[in-house]
């Protein structure tokens, strides 16, 4: 039996809703990852060109989209959440334990990953067996409409994707308090496009879904993390990067098309002619003048030899330079990421970049920590820890968006020191522990001091030792 698309607010034309928005952005995403993973489209230019020329235009991406994404993801990591039951510094050890345990230190990682490269990220959370879990989700899988005015909360979901295994495709619904599953058995049909001539899973519940744990039935388990304004991180930064790419390759074409120089034989005709005056064969003078380095010529008197020079490269590369400090600039990626040359660049325009990058990696932790935040109290809520699942109360503990070098805490920790800071905040914003390293740091220093103090206490003065020693 097909599946019902036209009546308002039913699973099928919810699923049909979201497959439609699915398609409208596929082309979209699926660029972005493609330049992520090195693999840049072939300009227009050469769609129609022989294979060995987009092989060499191939050759010349510099896949600097993986970069700028990669600086923002890896300063973001997780160091502790705090819940209304423990809001200590060090955060709540069983709401830690539920992220480990749940796979979201790992899991999370992926979906912010996701979401700085295309836009939008996705996370799924749900009971497999009696254990809960959080699982990254691809946005060419995954797609949600949001309500119009307060968008973090999800009025529907949808997956859809192609089981190898099965040689089916499914399309998954999430609903407030339920979930759907259909399918198909076409063979690999386009993309795991929806349509109404697919059937509801009767093993999922069929027409009627199933019921999410007791306690959830507001919940839609599918949580977007959304990039700044919904854009990648270099999505508006594409042309530059094919300027790069285009430099590049300009660059390569020039040093390949030199690499032997162009030679020319000024010459009377008279001693050089077309045909063997013996047997009148055509003479052909490619190859008896061969470039083999082991090649000898003999010239006549009158010949004169002319070779070409090389082209200079140097306003290619300088131009290249130029582009990647522009793309440095307007992504806030430090220069010395994109070239080591970079490290030179002047105090003022590393500050600039390095600012600029501490700033922008701030503002997606508060972005990602509220959609962490969520996802979080919905896995409590479904391991029926009420306590812990209010979102309100939970706070992500993020390190620091800006690492200092150790030159820079050393000298830093001595001022401080001076100005007469205590030294538990010491230890936390000059040296940037975390609050585990600080706890265990007190604890070997009361041991320190009470290893000082006994040695203190059994060591004997000289001027003692010299006294008892004329003692009668």
């Amino acid at each position: 039996m097909s599946i019902d698309v036209k009546t308002v607010q039913s699973p099928g034309w919810w699923l049909q809703r979201l497959s439609r928005k699915m398609d409208d952005r596929q082309k979209m995403v699926s660029d972005l990852f493609a330049r992520y993973e090195g693999d840049a489209p072939v300009p227009s230019s050469l769609r129609d060109a022989p294979e060995s020329a987009k092989r060499f235009f191939k050759a010349a991406r510099t896949a600097f989209a993986e970069m700028i994404v990669k600086s923002v993801k890896y300063p973001l990591r997780l160091q502790g959440v705090a819940t209304g039951v423990d809001t200590g510094e060090g955060g709540d050890p069983a709401a830690w334990r539920m992220v480990v345990r749940s796979g979201m230190r790992t899991e999370g990682d992926d979906a912010i990953r996701l979401a700085l490269t295309a836009g939008n990220g996705y996370a799924i959370v749900g009971m497999h067996g009696d254990e809960p879990r959080y699982t990254s989700e691809d946005p060419r899988q995954v797609v949600t409409i949001h309500d119009p005015v307060v968008q973090s909360e999800v009025l529907a979901a949808a997956k859809f994707f192609h089981h190898d295994v099965d040689e089916r495709a499914y399309a998954y619904l999430y609903r407030p308090g339920r979930v759907w599953r259909a399918f198909t058995d076409r063979k690999r049909p386009n993309g795991a496009r929806f349509a109404s001539s697919w059937k509801w899973d009767p093993e999922f519940g069929g027409e009627e879904g199933q019921a999410l744990p007791e306690g959830c039935e507001k919940l839609v388990p599918v949580f977007r993390y959304r990039n700044e304004e919904g854009v990648g991180e270099f999505q508006r930064h594409r042309d530059l990067l094919d300027r790069l790419d285009h430099m590049v390759l300009q660059g390569m074409s020039i040093a390949t098309y030199q690499a032997f120089r162009q030679r020319a034989l000024k010459i009377d005709p008279k001693d050089m002619p077309a045909e063997d005056p013996e047997t009148g064969a055509e003479i052909d003078y490619n190859d008896v003048f061969s470039a083999d380095p082991g090649s000898l010529w003999t010239l006549p008197p009158t010949a004169d030899l002319w070779e070409s020079g090389n082209v200079d490269l140097t306003p290619v590369w300088t131009g290249m330079e130029k582009f990647t400090q522009q793309l440095s600039a307007v992504t806030f990626t430090p220069l010395a990421m994109f070239s080591p040359e970079g490290q030179n660049q002047s105090a003022a325009g590393s500050a600039f970049a390095r600012e600029g990058r501490t700033f922008k990696i701030e503002d997606r932790q508060d972005r990602f920590g509220e959609t962490h935040a969520r996802a979080l109290a919905a896995l409590f809520l479904m391991t029926g820890d009420t306590e812990r699942s209010r979102f309100e109360d939970l706070d992500i503990i993020w390190r620091p968006a800006e690492r200092y070098s150790l030159a820079e805490k050393a000298d830093a920790a001595v001022k401080a020191k001076a100005s007469n800071v205590p030294w538990h905040t010491i230890m936390r914003d000059v040296w940037q522990y975390s609050p585990e390293q600080i706890a265990r740091m007190e604890s070997e220093r009361v041991d320190d001091l009470f290893l000082t103090g006994a040695a203190a206490s059994t060591a004997l003065p000289a001027d003692d030792a010299a006294g008892d020693a004329v003692q009668p």
